[in-house]
């Protein structure tokens, strides 16, 4: 990625310096750590899904758990949760193996690459706030109202 004395490249060339490569290869490692750690968080929470599925079965939680609204359903919850977790992690660490590649070789291809999972990441975290923020809107908006029950 360095340029080349008699290389005519055009305007939409870009060439990095020694100190950014390195902070990209640092960037990318701290990147793997951090997606890292999401995989043990989707497993945990999916863990501690089966084991709330255990509890609510108990003897003498049966009761509990009709009335706080926890069934069957609340693994698929947890395996949900998990699995929407697991998805940045995955494109999270795709993103740092294929950038410490890239730059380890100077890899122009390796480094596309990575940016290019890198927005996949930026654009699977926006969608997934949205949705939050209009569940969250809607949950207020049915606090405030009074609804506790859809009926259909």
């Amino acid at each position: 990625m360095r340029p080349d004395q008699n290389n005519t490249a055009g305007q939409d060339e870009l060439y990095l310096d020694v100190r950014l490569l390195n902070n990209l290869h640092d960037t990318a490692r701290w990147a793997r750590v951090l997606a890292i750690l999401g995989f043990i968080l989707s497993g945990f929470v999916l863990v501690f899904g089966l084991f709330m599925q255990q509890i609510l079965m108990a003897p003498g939680m049966e009761e509990r758990t009709t009335d706080v609204g926890f069934s069957g359903f609340a693994i698929v919850v947890y395996a949900f949760v998990a699995l929407v977790y697991f998805f940045p992690s995955l494109y999270l660490y795709t993103f740092a193996g294929r950038m410490q590649q890239g730059v380890e070789q100077r890899n122009r291809q390796l480094v596309h690459k990575a940016v290019n999972k890198l927005k996949i990441l930026f654009k699977f975290m926006a969608i997934m706030l949205v949705l939050f923020l209009l569940f969250f809107g809607l949950s207020l908006g049915m606090l405030a109202t009074g609804v506790s029950e859809l009926s259909f």
